[in-house]
């Protein structure tokens, strides 16, 4: 059956597939729209030479009708010696120069219409002096040399090779007009064509990576539910373990409790003792890993040390003629259970030893427990006022206990300071503070 951590992986290949997909499908959506942009570029320019035809042919045409109303203003005057006539016919004559001029520009890059243009300059010039001489010759020989001048024919043989020519003109260019039209018309359908693949590409892209994008938010809900489950499941369990575990911890401090009650040697009975009360020490820290807003890693260190000292007081005192309890511990401090298991066991062996030996044949006096902080170490200082350690105890010597407390202080990388007081005894617990991370349910 596969696990939460198979669907996320599965899910992460799915990813990265679809992933190395977009990334081609959106590389391949940029070189297209290069291209339709290279393409619309295109199709202006083919635009541009569609009109730039139409104004040849437009400019063309104008100059075939500015001649025959240049012609015609002529004949007019010849005919009714209107000087109005003559005033259309020099406008005719300046467009006329004009349009050449222009029509010399639009066909700058086209060699062979460029040729045709320049016999088309000669022609509408000896065209236009023929019409100015024929006005000479009314005025200067007469009306009737002039009307023979133009029936000879000669004006009109030039203006017909004029019409020959621009229509020769025109045609090149209805032609140039059908091949750029055309190449125009191409180019416009490609842009729309590409153009609609281009959305249509894009909107699939974007509903794929929506589907995509909403269905694993729809799987990472549900495995979201699932670990939330799961994670109360453990919770509870966790809890149930604790509490078994400290309620095993507790019938076997009380199964070794009552061991000692019933023993007759004084000695074995002791021991029983001291070994039921490390047990306690044991369950108080499993006490504190369970229950409503457990933290599962970490227990507060301070809290601990204050109910480790309350169940060290010994079970026969009833208030008078034992040791007094002074405890100070400071603020809180979350501390890692394998961490905590040693000092409370530490602290629950040095109170022990305290009421067990420096207090002898029912003397008071007092025992003091202080913790601390100081930067990143944790001082804790258990003293007492008793009649002091055996000459014999030193920095390695002493019994079970003793010795117990060195090597659990070894195991947190701490020391012990023992120092002799006067009167009494005082040790010096000092460990590095090893804050971790907790993990709440």
């Amino acid at each position: 059956m596969p696990t939460n951590t198979d669907a996320s992986l599965a899910r992460r290949k799915v990813r990265a597939r679809a992933a190395r997909l977009s990334a081609v499908l959106l590389g391949g959506l940029f070189v297209g729209f290069l291209i339709l942009v290279g393409v619309f570029i295109e199709y202006r320019r083919a635009i541009d030479w569609v009109d730039h035809t139409h104004k040849v042919i437009s400019t063309v045409e104008d100059l075939q009708s500015n001649l025959s109303d240049a012609e015609s203003s002529q004949r007019g005057y010849l005919l009714s010696r209107d000087r109005s006539h003559l005033m259309s016919y020099r406008a005719g004559v300046e467009r006329s120069r004009a349009l050449l001029d222009r029509l010399d520009s639009l066909t700058i890059d086209n060699p062979v219409q460029q040729d045709k243009v320049k016999t088309l300059r000669a022609l509408t010039a000896d065209r236009l002096g023929r019409m100015a001489e024929v006005l000479r010759q009314s005025e200067d020989a007469g009306m009737q040399r002039a009307l023979d001048m133009v029936r000879e024919g000669v004006g009109a043989n030039m203006m017909a090779e004029i019409r020959r020519l621009t229509a020769a003109m025109r045609a090149d260019e209805d032609l140039l007009l059908a091949r750029r039209s055309r190449h125009a018309m191409i180019l416009e359908l490609l842009m729309v064509a590409y153009g609609l693949l281009f959305v249509t590409v894009t909107g699939w892209l974007g509903y794929t990576t929506v589907r995509r994008l909403e269905r694993d938010y729809q799987a990472e809900r549900a495995e979201g539910r699932a670990l939330t489950v799961a994670l109360q499941e453990n919770r509870v369990l966790l809890d149930e373990v604790n509490h078994r575990v400290k309620n095993s911890l507790q019938i076997v401090a009380n199964l070794l409790r009552t061991q000692a009650l019933r023993h007759r040697s004084q000695e074995v009975r002791q021991e029983l003792l001291d070994s039921s009360s490390r047990v306690l020490a044991i369950a108080e820290v499993h006490r504190r890993l369970y229950g409503e807003g457990a933290v599962y890693d970490t227990v507060e260190l301070s809290d601990l040390i204050r109910s480790i000292a309350e169940n060290a007081i010994p079970s026969d005192s009833d208030g008078g003629g034992e040791p007094a309890m002074s405890v100070a511990v400071g603020t809180p401090l979350p501390t890692p259970v394998d961490t905590a298991v040693p000092v409370a066991l530490i602290v629950n062996e040095l109170l022990t030893n305290s009421y067990k030996h420096a207090f002898p044949n029912g003397r008071t006096g007092t025992v003091r427990l202080d913790m601390e902080v100081e930067g990143n170490e944790v001082r804790i200082d258990v003293a007492d006022d008793g009649i002091g350690l055996p000459e014999e105890v030193g920095s390695s010597g002493g019994g079970f206990g003793l010795n117990t407390v060195r090597n659990l202080t070894r195991q947190i990388r701490g020391r012990l300071e023992i120092e002799r007081l006067t009167p009494g005894t005082r040790f010096l617990l000092t460990f590095p503070m090893k804050p971790g991370a907790p993990t709440q349910a």
